[in-house]
């Protein structure tokens, strides 16, 4: 474990050390999409293919910003477009921010061990 014994300042950062080949695999690159997708992207709350009226105003109901936006979500649904809702705590976001590189190498090291290793990925001193 490092410890740090210099003086630290206000702002927080950590490095880290990755091996891997200069171009991204086709294996990686859907990682990193799928990833987006799963951890960045919010979870569907309404889809345009099976969500009703009621479905629409109890979505409004346990969120304020689709209520807010009804107007554009309805517009949003009937061009066949899915709802996704989620959240970013502030409050939170650097250990948020440290997790989500941590896990997106971690699913860049599975789908591709050969072109990917984390030599020293801990973001947390």
């Amino acid at each position: 474990m490092k410890i740090r014994s210099d003086f630290v300042t206000n702002s927080s950062s950590s490095s880290f050390v990755l091996a891997r080949n200069e171009d991204l695999t086709k294996k990686q690159k859907e990682a990193i999409v799928e990833f987006v997708r799963k951890y960045m992207l919010g979870r569907k709350i309404l889809d345009p293919t099976t969500s009703t009226e009621e479905n629409l105003k109890n979505a409004a109901d346990d969120d304020f910003r689709i209520e807010y936006n009804e107007n554009a979500v309805r517009k949003a649904m009937k061009e066949g477009k899915a709802i996704y809702s989620g959240e970013v705590i502030f409050e939170d976001t650097e250990y948020q921010y440290a997790e989500l590189f941590q896990d997106l190498w971690d699913a860049l090291e599975e789908a591709d061990p050969e072109h990917f290793d984390i030599i020293d990925g801990r973001l947390d001193y």
